[in-house]
C-alpha cells in the first residue's frame, strides 16, 4: 500500500476524513444513548475521553479505511494538504477570535435581549444531554476540508468563513449580547460534567448571532457541494447543534436563526460571485479559481 504514492496519500486523506466523521457521529451515538435511553456511563472522565475520542471513533476509522483499500488512490488530490491545514488555522481563527473578543468585551456592557425577542425561550427545557451535540461544530468545521475536491468550493468557504466571523466579532464588540445561564445540577453525570467544561471554556456573552449555527450551516453546505448525500447528514447535523445551543442554554432561538440567516445569505452571495464573475471587478476576478 505504502509502494504507491497515490495510495498513500488517499489512505491518509481518508483516514482523517473518517475519523473527523466517525468523531461526530460518536457524539451523535452518545446523545441518543445518554440523553435518550438513559444510559449514564459512569466511569472516569479520563476513561471517558480516551474511548470516546480515541478508542471507538479510530476503530470505526480503521474499518472504513480497510473496507475501502482497494479505492484509496481515488482519494488522492494534490492540493488536499494545504487545505487541511487551512481547515484547522480558521479553525484556530474562529476559536481564538471568539475567545479573543470574549476577553476584550466588558461584561458590564453585554445585555440581555429585549423580553419580546426572548418571550420563546422561557419554554425551552435545559437539557444537559444536549451537550454531545453542542461539541460537534468543531469537527464539522474542518471536515469539508477533507472531503471536498475544488479549489473553488473550498476557497468559498474559507471567504465565507473570514466574512461571517468577522461581522459576527464585529456585532460582539460593538453590542454584546449575553444569555442568563442556568445553574449546573450538582451531579456529576455525564452530561453534567460535560456542561461544566463548557461552561468553563465559554463567555456567557457572543451570543447573537451564534457563530456556532453560523460555521455548522456553512461547513454542512460546503459539504454538500461535495457529495449531497454527505451534506443531507451535514445539514441535520447542523440542524441538532442549532438546536444544542438552544436546549444547553448557551443562546436564544433569535441568536441560533440569526446565525442560520448570516450562513445563508453569505453562502448565496458568495455563489452568485462565482457564476457571474463578470459582474465584479477585474482585479477579484483574477483571483477567482478555475477547477
Amino acid at each position: 500500500m505504502t509502494s504507491n504514492p497515490a495510495v498513500t496519500h488517499g489512505a491518509l486523506r481518508r483516514f482523517l476524513f473518517y475519523y473527523i466523521f466517525f468523531l461526530i457521529v460518536v457524539q451523535q451515538g452518545l446523545f441518543v444513548l445518554v440523553g435518550g435511553l438513559d444510559i449514564g456511563f459512569d466511569i472516569n472522565p479520563a476513561l471517558r475521553v480516551w474511548l470516546f475520542v480515541a478508542v471507538v471513533p479510530l476503530t470505526l476509522t480503521v474499518w472504513r479505511v480497510l473496507a475501502e483499500r482497494g479505492e484509496l488512490a481515488g482519494f488522492a488530490w494534490e492540493h488536499w494538504i494545504p487545505w487541511a491545514v487551512t481547515g484547522f488555522l480558521m479553525c484556530g481563527f474562529w476559536s481564538g477570535g471568539y475567545f479573543g473578543v470574549g476577553i476584550l468585551t466588558d461584561p458590564a456592557n453585554a445585555r440581555l435581549l429585549p423580553p419580546e425577542w426572548e418571550r420563546f425561550d422561557k419554554f425551552v427545557p435545559f437539557v444537559p444531554s444536549y451537550a454531545f451535540l453542542y461539541i460537534c461544530v468543531y469537527p464539522l468545521f474542518v471536515l469539508p476540508f477533507f472531503r471536498a475536491t475544488k479549489n473553488g468550493d473550498l476557497l468559498r468557504l474559507v471567504i465565507g468563513l473570514v466574512v461571517m466571523l468577522a461581522i459576527s466579532y464585529t456585532i460582539f464588540l460593538t453590542m454584546p449580547v449575553t444569555f442568563p445561564r442556568p445553574d449546573l445540577p450538582e451531579n456529576q453525570s455525564f452530561p453534567v460534567w460535560l456542561m461544566q467544561i463548557v461552561h468553563g471554556q465559554d463567555p456567557p456573552w457572543n451570543c447573537l448571532p451564534s457563530t456556532h449555527c453560523a460555521v455548522a450551516l456553512l461547513s454542512a453546505l460546503a459539504l454538500y457541494e461535495a457529495s449531497p448525500r454527505l451534506g443531507a447528514w451535514g445539514l441535520l447535523t447542523a440542524f441538532l447543534i442549532a438546536l444544542s445551543t438552544v436546549f444547553t442554554k448557551q443562546h436564544y432561538i433569535v441568536d441560533a436563526i440569526a446565525g442560520f440567516a448570516l450562513a445563508g445569505l453569505t453562502f448565496w452571495l458568495l455563489k452568485w460571485i462565482w457564476r457571474n464573475p463578470d459582474k465584479i471587478p477585474e482585479r477579484a476576478r483574477q483571483l477567482l479559481p478555475e477547477d
